[in-house]
């Protein structure tokens, strides 16, 4: 899909690339593009099949690069698919009059930046192609703010749920809310060099007035690696805590089964002992032995159920 908005000055319209003006400042934005699309991406703004190839991969590693009349960005953006998150990588060529995104995978902030209303659109293109980009960017950076805000909800639920039960969906929960985190990590830690690359002045095509804006991009991306990083540690202390209560249960059922193992063998010991065949025994012609031994056996299981009830073994 290849979309095409243009402004003449005025205003911004919906144009195609066929019809395009080339003094006017337009932005082409391609989602999967198809094999004939590629082919008029190549022909209008000048890309290799190498390099348009780069820029439809996911897995590509955020970069900055200098082609023959575009800065190239390759950045990592959060993508949330039903109860999967992750972060495939989007391009942004950049020049003087044109701003090319391309994608494999619709990136939200992009869909998000192109349908906002028409006066902040107009605001935006006649600020330039470099505006753009840093409006992107900064879309992109609020998005992982608003998932990483999602995460941790869901960590304060599984840490309420590991402080208060030992549920094997717990631990799931939290090795998948690890491996997200570790996936934005790696994504943000490639954001930040290229970043660092456009904040050093080394995108020819980017406005040299938009890079301090770039810093403010640079310092949110910076912030969002040291809450990965921090809701990480969180995670890492949940899994130990439902470590601990798991081993605390594992002692407490021991507890009980030691104690009940007790009750059974006091008689037990009781009766084998007046069970042996000794000829001479004093209780034997003893009226009341019987009784007696009743008495010890249930004197016993009373005297051994106060003592562990003291030490709460049951």
């Amino acid at each position: 899909m290849l979309d095409v908005l243009e402004f003449d000055g005025h205003s911004v319209y919906d144009t195609s690339i066929n019809n395009m003006n080339f003094h006017h400042l337009k932005w082409i934005n391609s989602v999967n593009p198809t094999k004939e699309e590629k082919d008029l991406l190549k022909q209008y703004v000048g890309l290799s099949n190498l390099e348009l190839e780069k820029c439809l991969d996911p897995n590509e590693r955020p970069i900055t690069s200098e082609l023959e009349h575009f800065s190239l960005l390759i950045f990592k953006a959060p993508h949330k698919a039903l109860d999967r998150i992750h972060a495939p990588s989007f391009a942004i060529l950049i020049s003087k009059n044109l701003i090319v995104t391309i994608q494999k995978k619709e990136v939200d902030s992009i869909k998000k930046l192109w349908s906002v209303e028409e006066d902040h659109k107009h605001k935006l293109f006649h600020k330039g192609s470099s505006a753009i980009a840093y409006e992107l960017l900064e879309m992109v950076m609020d998005h992982y703010f608003e998932i990483l805000d999602d995460i941790e909800k869901e960590i304060d639920i599984v840490e309420n749920k590991v402080f208060h039960s030992t549920d094997k969906s717990s631990v799931k929960k939290i090795f998948k809310l690890k491996k997200t985190l570790i996936f934005f990590h790696k994504a943000l830690a490639g954001n930040r060099e290229v970043l660092l690359n456009i904040t050093n002045d080394s995108s020819e095509k980017i406005d040299d007035k938009y890079i301090p804006k770039f810093m403010y991009v640079h310092e949110d991306n910076i912030q969002l690696i040291d809450m990965t990083a921090t809701y990480r540690d969180i995670l890492t202390s949940a899994l130990d805590i439902y470590l601990s209560n798991e081993s605390n249960n594992l002692n407490n059922i021991m507890k009980r089964m030691t104690a009940f193992a007790s009750f059974i063998l006091i008689p037990t010991f009781i009766t084998g002992l007046y069970g042996m065949n000794f000829k001479f025994f004093p209780e034997l012609s003893w009226k009341y032995g019987y009784l007696f031994a009743w008495g010890l056996i249930i004197a016993c299981i009373v005297g051994l159920y106060i003592y562990f009830k003291k030490k709460d073994w049951i």
